[in-house]
């Protein structure tokens, strides 16, 4: 159960932290002007500000927690007064505050003129001494990126501050989620750092404002956790985009393991929790790409010399990310975040895992907001964050969330293949080794490259028998091919697993393929069930055979739909083999033979009026990109139609120049929470349009492909806010591009702009008018009004311009659709946070 406290500051603010500071601190980030303290708590500056908002942290919104035994001491920033919902202040200070009880005891502002400063990140020492990681940079940014200074700072128990250290830090070195770069010794303090340039990392430890020792590391990573252990230093992080990496390092810094952990793939690295036996415990965020990147969390236990013993993935039908590590129990407590919940609320989750790679628990709850700082304790958890970031005035909200007591493990760990030799398995799948012979022995899983990789062959696993038979997880393995090797070193050959003699490497080795389904194809997303419109058409591409799909959908609440919804909606899918439950989720099962494409023509009309999203995933391959997600929209009430209108009947546009239309929605009845607009423009002169959407929401992503026979652009809003009435949702732009020295040509051709779905505040879907046909001229030069003043008319969508809903290619006539692509077109996307969403 969690304990919440609520305190009122202001809108932009939230924009602020979530959008900027959460996401650009440097981990050893900036230079600290002029400190100044606030009063103690009776003595009234800190008290006011406590008094205004509510809040234990006063007026700070904090971005670091650390918790002691008689109180908290946080790092956030001081927000200025009567923000502007749609800029963020040009001057933010950063501070620490001790709370006691509820109440302010001291807090120390770091401020420079025409400077930002940021606390990245708190410690407290043995004695109850703080130290802060403090960023300052310039206000007018006169490079990028901007030159930024860091300091570690030291502050008394009392919040005096006695030194300060800068640091050559890079401005580039992110703290990440739940990064502790900063760690109290018996001496004083341990930072570790990326040095500019990515010319290394730095390892230091300080005392009295100077350093007792540093080292400089020739790798380039970005380091995230600072533990100490029994005889030194352990650092993590990540190199290049994904790749883990371990320093081990003595009590003054000499190196005793330094390695990039070889055989991973799309991982970054949130913590590090060393062994008792010498080893390493590895934990952070792994990502997908393709339909839409999705992020679970994975755990991976290295030897003390930095081999993969085992490598997991966790809770892969849930998108998280991992926001802090701690040891636990032998093993290690995960902090994960999840989706927005209602447009307000943030899923969390506490995972516990033991040495072994075993679940022992795994336990979500809802966070009032969304998470700006976290502290993972021994029995708690520590949250900060804002809340209400939609409404116009946002909150500070906290809360402590127990940690559940695990059990013996309850992590399903079933062999799904067993390897043969010269044949193929695929990531994701838990795969089946078996020798009666190898008992108390350890083999080992070696990587083979290709004939144009760059690397020698290397153990990626070690495998121990501790009886006749091993499992292990594929899905954090890249795609290649790869020998078991036993203990005498010697490769061996498979089937199903099963070793049964020992051969040379071409007749040992295996292959290891990724399923990436990438994306989920859809004859169109909008279905009118009241005019008669019923099937959609999903589908997708895999190289495998004879496997099985499980599909599911869930509505914009999240909440899954039933399983006879399910079965009315895929009963007449070829290969409809029932619905089953699978973790407590229902699923359509589907068995695929021996097809490259796989097409499902599902009854969309058998789910309520809604907004859904259509999962269909292998769930052997699942975790190594094994899914894809599509979205379809139900619209079951005929008499609820928006109407929509552009506030100009044509554009002009100038060579090398833009013209833009107001984009407004009519008779909305009850607001606007999800929205999707597209446009595409065929033939020449080859304009390119673009959507801008100017709604407050928390999600916004656009996408766009462009060349010279056709362009195309589609936003969508999700967990939207508006009015209700007239909305003016944003605008559509259109823009001449030229690549390098050719001639853009003038003329005459169309853009067809077309709302491909809205949806209500309660998720029910409103009808949509037909696609509005927009005529386009572009000429050498031209006067050109502002986008937002009308010409005589404007355009109206809704009337005859009707047109399919079927996602056909527009083709400039008045009946075409401006969801659909062809030819040389290409789709790519983004999703926007708050911030950018807000700033939009």
């Amino acid at each position: 159960m969690s304990r919440e406290r609520t305190a009122t500051a202001c809108w932009l603010a939230a924009l602020m932290v979530v959008g900027t500071l959460a996401a650009v601190v440097p981990a050893g980030a900036a230079a600290a002007g002029p400190s100044s303290p606030a009063e103690a708590a009776d003595g009234s500056a800190a008290a006011a500000a406590d008094a205004q908002s509510n809040s234990p942290y006063g007026d700070i919104v904090p971005t670091a927690i650390e918790e002691t035994d008689d109180g908290t001491v946080a790092g956030g920033v001081v927000l200025p007064e009567n923000y502007s919902v749609r800029s963020t202040p040009r001057t933010v200070n950063g501070s620490v505050v001790r709370v006691e009880d509820d109440r302010t005891v001291w807090s120390r502002t770091f401020s420079t003129e025409n400077a930002t400063t940021q606390i990245a990140e708190v410690e407290v020492g043995p004695d109850g001494d703080v130290y802060a990681l403090v960023s300052t940079r310039p206000t007018q940014v006169q490079s990028y990126p901007p030159e930024t200074t860091t300091e570690v700072v030291r502050l008394t128990a009392d919040g005096d501050l006695t030194w300060r250290y800068e640091l050559n830090a890079s401005v580039a070195a992110t703290v990440g989620s739940g990064g502790e770069t900063l760690r109290a010794t018996d001496q004083g303090v341990a930072v570790v750092h990326t040095l500019p340039g990515g010319d290394g990392v730095r390892l230091a430890e300080l005392t009295g404002g100077d350093a007792i020792w540093t080292e400089t590391y020739d790798i380039s990573a970005e380091p995230v956790t600072l533990r100490t252990t029994e005889d030194g230093f352990l650092v993590a992080g990540t190199t290049g985009y994904a790749n883990p990496w371990v320093l081990k390092t003595s009590a003054s810094g000499a190196v005793e393991l330094n390695r990039t952990v070889r055989g991973s793939v799309d991982q970054r690295v949130v913590g590090a929790v060393p062994t008792d036996d010498g080893g390493v415990l590895l934990a952070g965020s792994r990502t997908i790409f393709g339909d839409g990147a999705t992020s679970n969390a994975w755990v991976s236990r290295l030897d003390d010399d930095g081999v993969t013993r085992w490598s997991r993935v966790y809770g892969a039908d849930a998108r998280s990310t991992v926001q802090g590590v701690a040891p636990r129990d032998g093993g290690v407590l995960l902090v994960e975040r999840g989706d927005l919940v209602g447009g307000n609320a943030t899923t969390l989750r506490l995972r516990g895992v033991g040495a072994d790679g075993a679940q022992r628990f795994v336990e979500s709850t809802e966070f009032d907001g969304s998470p700006t700082a976290t502290h993972v304790g021994e029995d708690a958890v520590t949250l900060a964050g804002v809340t209400n970031l939609l409404a116009g005035n946002y909150s500070v909200t906290t809360a402590t969330v127990d940690v559940p007591r695990g059990g013996d493990g309850e992590y399903a760990f079933e062999a799904d293949a067993g390897p043969t030799s010269n044949e193929t398995v695929y990531r994701g799948q838990n795969l089946r080794f078996a020798d009666a012979t190898a008992v108390g022995e350890t083999y080992e899983l070696v990587r083979l490259p290709a004939e144009y990789d760059e690397f020698e062959p290397h153990v990626v696993r070690r495998l121990a028998f501790e009886d006749d038979e091993v499992l292990l997880e594929s899905a954090t393995l890249p795609a290649g091919e790869y020998v078991l090797r036993n203990a005498d070193g010697e490769p061996v050959v498979l089937d199903d697993g099963r070793v049964v003699e020992t051969a040379d490497r071409e007749a040992a080795a295996f292959d290891l393929r990724s399923q990436d389904f990438f994306h989920l194809e859809t004859n169109r997303t909008f279905v009118d069930a009241a005019a008669g419109e019923d099937g959609v058409s999903l589908s997708l591409y895999s190289d495998r055979s004879d496997y099985v799909l499980h599909a599911s959908a869930t509505d914009s609440d999240g909440e899954p739909v039933s399983a006879a919804e399910l079965r009315n909606a895929f009963g007449t899918v070829d290969g409809f083999d029932g619905v089953e439950t699978v973790d407590g989720r229902e699923v359509a099962r589907i068995e695929v033979g021996d097809v490259e494409e796989v097409r499902l023509n599902v009854s969309a009309a058998a789910f309520d009026a809604g907004l859904y999203e259509v999962t269909v995933a292998s769930p052997d391959t699942r975790e190594a990109g094994g899914v894809a997600t599509g979205r379809v929209v139900v619209a079951q009430d005929a008499g609820r139609e928006v109407g929509v209108s552009l506030n100009r009947s044509s554009l002009t546009v100038p060579v090398d120049g833009s013209a833009a239309a107001n984009v407004t929605l009519t008779d909305v009845d009850n607001g606007i929470s999800a929205l999707s607009l597209s446009a595409n423009r065929t033939g020449e002169p080859a304009v390119r349009p673009r959507l801008n959407l100017r709604v407050n929401a928390s999600r916004i992503s656009v996408g766009a492909g462009f060349g010279g026979g056709e362009a195309t652009t589609e936003a969508t809003a999700f967990e939207a806010n508006t009015p209700s009435g007239t909305v003016e949702v944003g605008n559509l732009e259109v823009q001449t591009e030229r690549f390098g020295d050719e001639t853009i040509a003038t003329g005459n051709n169309t853009i067809a702009f077309r709302v491909d779905w809205v949806v209500d505040e309660d998720g029910i879907p409103y009808s949509v008018p037909g696609t509005i046909t927009v005529p386009v001229e572009v000429v050498e030069s031209t006067n050109g009004t502002d986008a937002g003043e009308p010409d005589e008319g404007g355009v109206v969508g809704g009337d005859d311009s009707g047109g399919d809903s079927d996602g056909s290619s527009g083709s400039g006539s008045a009946g075409g659709s401006a969801s659909g692509s062809d030819g040389d077109s290409s789709d790519s996307g983004s999703e926007s946070d708050a911030a950018a969403a807000a700033e939009r």
